[in-house]
């Protein structure tokens, strides 16, 4: 029920007073109506009232009072109706509003949550190849480092054999000039044994003069020594290898210069393994 009917139930309950009193009021007095309608406020005395009349019309006065003060509460009413509609539309409108903000951001949180975990794939997808890049290049690390090493043991081995064949070429060398030089003397010696009428074939094979001297170089298994054949050497002397008293092995000349041989090793006497700086000395075969 609204503020209106309960103005309406209070004039109807006010009006019921009123009949009532009038109900009272006639029921109470059983003689001169006339004179109990009619009596008029000034007339009264002691616990009389006033007429009927006087009390109907206060009555209607009340009732216009009554129903002015209706009008004004159901103007008022009214009043306060028209501004609680307007104050609930701002109110609807304002919400309204606040619902499509609250849309929006929902949207926009929903969007930056898709967003962060985009990011958030990514990024673990960025630490996955991260590792992956990491293990790869400590693998390839590791595998240039035993390149590197494998490298610097064939450069080691090729400068070896860079040495051992510059070694070769100059006892190679000495060698092919030392029979240049054996082919002269032995053409010369040929010549002067058949000018005094001797044959090569009689001179002594056998005789290898006592000598000493070092090692001045090794490659492989062929040595050079500080000995020649100024001092009596020949290809096909023999050679026994010392080391601080220590017999090493023995080596078999092949090739002589003037002031220096090549020999080579023989495997089967050795005893260690011959270096430079070797002493060499010469023995009598037999």
């Amino acid at each position: 029920m609204n503020v209106i009917g309960k103005i309406f139930v209070f004039a109807v309950f006010v009006m019921s007073l009123v009949f009532m009193s009038f109900a009272v009021a006639i029921y109470s007095s059983h003689t001169n109506w006339e004179r109990e309608v009619n009596r008029k406020p000034e007339e009264v005395k002691g616990a009389e009232r006033p007429g009927l009349k006087y009390q109907l019309e206060q009555a209607e006065s009340d009732r216009k009072k009554l129903k002015q003060e209706i009008d004004v509460l159901v103007r008022k009413v009214a009043e306060s109706e028209a501004a609680r509609d307007q104050v609930v539309a701002k109110l609807q409108t304002a919400l309204t509003e606040k619902d499509g903000e609250l849309v929006e951001l929902r949207k926009n949180k929903e969007d930056r949550e898709k967003i962060q975990q985009e990011a958030i794939a990514k990024l673990d997808a960025a630490e996955a190849e991260l590792k992956k890049a990491i293990d790869e290049v400590a693998a390839l690390r590791e595998e240039v480092r035993q390149q590197q090493v494998k490298v610097d043991r064939e450069v080691g081995r090729a400068a070896d054999i860079a040495q051992k064949l510059h070694e070769t070429q100059s006892f190679l060398e000495i060698a092919t000039e030392r029979k240049e030089q054996l082919e002269k003397q032995v053409a010369n010696a040929r010549l002067l044994l058949k000018q005094q009428g001797l044959a090569i074939d009689s001179l002594p094979k056998d005789r290898v003069p006592a000598l000493d001297g070092d090692v001045l170089a090794v490659a492989d298994n062929a040595i050079e020594v500080s000995l020649g054949g100024d001092e009596g050497l020949q290809a096909g002397h023999t050679l026994e290898v010392y080391r601080d008293g220590q017999y090493v092995g023995r080596a078999v000349v092949k090739t002589v210069k003037p002031d220096r041989a090549v020999a080579l090793i023989l495997r089967e006497y050795s005893r260690g393994i011959v270096q430079r700086g070797d002493k060499v000395t010469t023995r009598l075969k037999g």
